[in-house]
């Protein structure tokens, strides 16, 4: 269900949370979780424990729904508060830290009050997700986070800064033959020996999915 969330589940979430590379991940957080998409897809795919963080009661509620009649619901821990608060307070060390974080910094805002937290980068930018980072990963923890590939420069200048490394990096190609418009990104504190990079399109010129969207998303959509 995603009736009450700020945010409807999307690609981004979906896409995010099927491609993050989980190996040796036990526990996990979710900041702004919304519906909890992204945390029930990481419970399916295995991950043993994990918290989630959304700072929206409405959206908090819905989640806690969400969780409450999942097959996995023993594995979450819902937390109503600002992921900055979280961060601030954490007393847990994350294998995983996960984001769908807001976009926008400079667009036009919208009269919703709640969707505007949710989109909008002045109410939590790049810089605060760096900081619970920093707090509240493992020394060999991930940070996975999807922007849209226009912001590819402020984020990278926000990990600098807070001493995080590029290790995994998807572009995002709606439909084949068109620009990159979304970045999933995977950052760790420790440099990379190299960049893993792929290229991944979303629909081809018909209109159709492709193969490696089906392939990598056919565990997670209903009559897919």
């Amino acid at each position: 269900m995603h009736h009450q969330s700020t945010m409807k589940i999307g690609t981004d979430a979906i896409l995010l949370a099927a491609w993050v590379d989980l190996e040796n991940v036990e526990n996990a957080l979710d900041v702004g979780t919304g519906s909890g998409i992204i945390a029930m897809l990481l419970a399916q795919r295995g991950v043993s424990a994990i918290q989630a963080v959304e700072i929206d009661e409405r959206s908090a509620r819905e989640a806690q729904l969400n969780f409450d009649t999942s097959q996995w619901r023993q594995r979450f821990k819902l937390h109503h508060q600002d992921a900055r608060e979280f961060g601030r307070q954490c007393k847990s060390q994350f294998d995983l830290i996960i984001c769908n974080p807001p976009f926008f910094y400079q667009a036009f805002h919208g009269l919703k009050a709640r969707r505007n937290l949710a989109r909008h980068a002045e109410y939590f930018n790049f810089n605060d997700l760096f900081h619970i980072a920093m707090h509240c990963l493992k020394s060999d923890g991930s940070l996975a986070v999807v922007i849209p590939a226009g912001e590819w420069d402020r984020l990278e200048k926000a990990a600098d800064e807070a001493g995080f490394f590029l290790h995994q990096k998807m572009n995002i190609i709606p439909v084949e033959d068109k620009s990159v418009n979304r970045l999933n990104l995977l950052f760790k504190k420790t440099e990379p020996t190299q960049l893993n990079e792929m290229f991944f399109v979303i629909r081809g010129q018909d209109g159709n999915f492709t193969k490696d969207y089906y392939t990598l998303l056919k565990d997670y959509y209903l009559g897919f």
